[in-house]
């Protein structure tokens, strides 16, 4: 299920446990594991971002409606510094890879699920 907000769009529902936040080449993967999550019931979204400098207007909106927030980089987590410098008031998880290859589902699967 998509839903469209002003500039961000959400796969999943708007509000939640869990939201993944992804973005540049992370999508595939993180999106794979979360569409498996929801068809096993589970309230999990992704949030990906295709641009980050400025965040999209409605970045608050977003995040506000989860218990949990998960940032996923294949990087050691630029982007969570950045969102935590624009996104203070919130707490968020980071999952970060560096090792020159992209997540897996299976591994994204486990880690959310761990988070759930």
């Amino acid at each position: 299920m998509q839903t469209l907000f002003l500039y961000k769009e959400i796969v999943g529902e708007k509000e939640g446990d869990v939201l993944v936040v992804s973005w540049g080449g992370t999508r595939g993967t993180t999106q794979a594991a979360v569409e498996e999550l929801q068809q096993a019931g589970k309230k999990i979204s992704l949030a990906h971002f295709h641009y980050i400098m400025p965040l999209p207007k409605n970045t608050h909106e977003v995040l506000a409606g989860f218990k949990k927030i998960i940032v996923c980089e294949l990087n050691s987590g630029q982007f969570v510094n950045y969102l935590r410098m624009k996104e203070p008031e919130f707490s968020y998880l980071q999952y970060n890879k560096v090792q020159g290859l992209p997540f897996t589902v299976n591994e994204l699967v486990t880690k959310f699920t761990e988070l759930l």
